[in-house]
């Protein structure tokens, strides 16, 4: 009898413990849980962008009318092969509509793509003599033979004054600029190029004459 009641007092002991342990564990789960959601419920919204339209800067390189009834920021790269063909697309667009269209170009470049990178400083050494646009067409007609020597040439070719260009080339002087348009476009949540906002409207990826004649329509 005595060892039956020991016995007994054991198993009672042992189920009180587990049942202990079970309410332990479910508040314990709970507050992980618990701390789990208020976790998520802080944590910004990776999807939704820093910045909703881009910042138009005095510095960014610009073509076409003051008061224009459709703005076009382009975010393009040098050695994207697609912006060549929006290059072509944009430029008809403004050749056909010159007094009601604007064009302002943002280099969207990271400096991992070196030959783009590269490019998009020279470009920006020859806006500060007056001919960004000029090396820009030089840069998209020769896409496949981007250099260093290149873009010293091409400086030669366009008049510019060699040893200020070469001395803000090799010096990256224009780097902010550069890297400024870069970090907008993360802040825009801009994915790839060509990238455009059209009257502030985003549009990824190529667009031809007809759905940019929309916005004219």
């Amino acid at each position: 009898m005595l060892n039956d009641k020991k016995i007994l007092t054991i198993l009672t002991i042992l189920l009180v413990l587990f049942v202990g342990f079970l309410i332990f564990k479910l508040v314990l789960v709970d507050r992980l849980i618990k701390g789990h959601e208020e976790f998520l419920a802080n944590l910004p919204e990776s999807s939704e962008p820093e910045l909703k339209t881009p910042l138009i800067q005095a510095s960014d390189p610009a073509l076409g009318v003051k008061q224009p009834q459709v703005t076009i920021v382009a975010f393009e790269s040098f050695s994207c092969p697609y912006c060549t063909q929006m290059e072509i697309v944009l430029k008809e667009f403004l050749n056909k509509y010159p007094e009601k269209v604007k064009i302002i170009w943002k280099d969207f470049i990271s400096s991992l793509n070196q030959t783009g990178f590269r490019a998009a400083i020279a470009a920006r050494c020859a806006q500060s003599q007056g001919k960004f646009w000029e090396f820009h067409d030089a840069l998209y007609a020769n896409q496949s033979g981007l250099s260093d020597s290149f873009y010293k040439e091409t400086a030669i070719s366009l008049g510019l004054d060699q040893s200020r260009f070469n001395q803000c080339f090799e010096n990256q002087e224009t780097l902010a600029l550069v890297e400024n348009d870069f970090n907008e476009g993360v802040a825009l949540a801009i994915d790839g190029t060509p990238y455009l906002f059209i009257n502030n409207e985003r549009w990824s990826g190529l667009a031809t004459l007809e759905d940019l004649e929309k916005f004219i329509k």
